[in-house]
C-alpha cells in the first residue's frame, strides 16, 4: 500500500522533519492545532488502527513517540509535557499524534490542570478530547463494565509486553 506517509518516509513528499532513526520518523503536522503538533510514523506501512498491530510494532512506535515527545518538551518554552493520541482516521498508516501542552511550565512535576468543558460524546466527531464530563451514574458504569468484561479473552500470546518495552526503553539511553 502507498500513502502520503509512505511518500514522506521515502523522501518523495516534503516534510518538516524533527527526528528519525532507521525505522521511525517524526515531523511537524502541516495542519497543527498547536505549535509543535507532530506526527510519528514507522517508515514501513502498517494499517492505521494501532491496537490491531503486533505488540512489537506498537511498542516500537510508542518508544519512537517518547523520544520525540521528550525532544518537544526540551525544545519548546513553557512545555512540561506532551500528550499522545493513537487515532488513525486521517491517514491509513500507523501513526502517533503528539501535542505539546503549552503553558504547563518548565518541569514535568504533576500539577492539577483541568478543563471546565462539559461535553459528552455519543459518536466520534473527528477528534478526541480528554476533558472530564459530568459525573456518571455508578449503576450505569457497573453495567457497562460488566458488558465489556464479558468480551474479555485470556491472552493467547506468550509475548511478554513488559520485557519488550523495557528493552526498547533501554535503547533510549
Amino acid at each position: 500500500m502507498d500513502c502520503i506517509f509512505c511518500s514522506i518516509a521515502r523522501g518523495t513528499a516534503p516534510s518538516h522533519l524533527l527526528w528519525e532513526d532507521q525505522s521511525h520518523m517524526a515531523f511537524l503536522s502541516i495542519f497543527p492545532n498547536t505549535p509543535g503538533f507532530s506526527v510519528v510514523i514507522p517508515k514501513i506501512h502498517h494499517g492505521s488502527y494501532a491496537f490491531a498491530q503486533s505488540n512489537t510494532v506498537l511498542c516500537d512506535l510508542v518508544v519512537a513517540a517518547k523520544k520525540t515527545a521528550l525532544l518537544l518538551d526540551n525544545a519548546l518554552t513553557g512545555v512540561a509535557r506532551t500528550g499522545m493520541i493513537l487515532e488513525g482516521y486521517g491517514v491509513d498508516h500507523l501513526h502517533a499524534k503528539l501535542f505539546p501542552m503549552h503553558g504547563t511550565g518548565e518541569d514535568s512535576t504533576f500539577k492539577k490542570i483541568s478543563s471546565t468543558l462539559d461535553k459528552y460524546f455519543e459518536h466520534y466527531e473527528g477528534y478526541l478530547s480528554s476533558h472530564d464530563a459530568a459525573r456518571a451514574d455508578d449503576r450505569a458504569l457497573a453495567e457497562l463494565a460488566a458488558h465489556i468484561r464479558s468480551f474479555a479473552r485470556q491472552p493467547t500470546s506468550t509475548f511478554d509486553l513488559h520485557t519488550h518495552v523495557r528493552s526498547a526503553l533501554l535503547r533510549l539511553d
